[in-house]
């Protein structure tokens, strides 16, 4: 089974392009029942989480009901001024890009830029 991790750095400005990722990321989980798959949101990406776009706050939903794992870097989220409870609340985990990049490499995932 491939594991597939999607790394989204597109933000408001791009909300089709990093719609597309977070789409195809909840349909491989529950249209194709791929369990390996991820998102992280790093650089302006991190946005997305509170940005008022309802085609991305029902995608970022979806993740969170079909339980796939969505983590974005906290120090963006200090970054860009973000609430790190409100990014929470919308399921995105923070964990440092660092530690979660390197562990996606030697865990054997394709990670995909958006």
């Amino acid at each position: 089974m491939a594991k597939i991790a999607f790394w989204i750095t597109a933000g408001p400005d791009q909300a089709n392009k990093a719609l597309s990722a977070l789409v195809l990321a909840h349909r491989l989980r529950t249209v194709r029942h791929q369990q390996d798959v991820e998102v992280y949101l790093f650089g302006p990406g991190v946005t997305l989480t509170t940005a008022e776009i309802p085609a991305i706050q029902r995608a970022l939903a979806a993740l969170k009901e079909s339980e796939v794992r969505t983590r974005a870097c906290p120090a963006n989220v200090q970054q860009m001024g973000l609430d790190e409870q409100v990014v929470s609340a919308t399921g995105v985990v923070l964990e440092p890009a660092g530690s979660v990049i390197v562990d996606l490499v030697e865990q054997g995932y394709q990670i995909i830029g958006v």
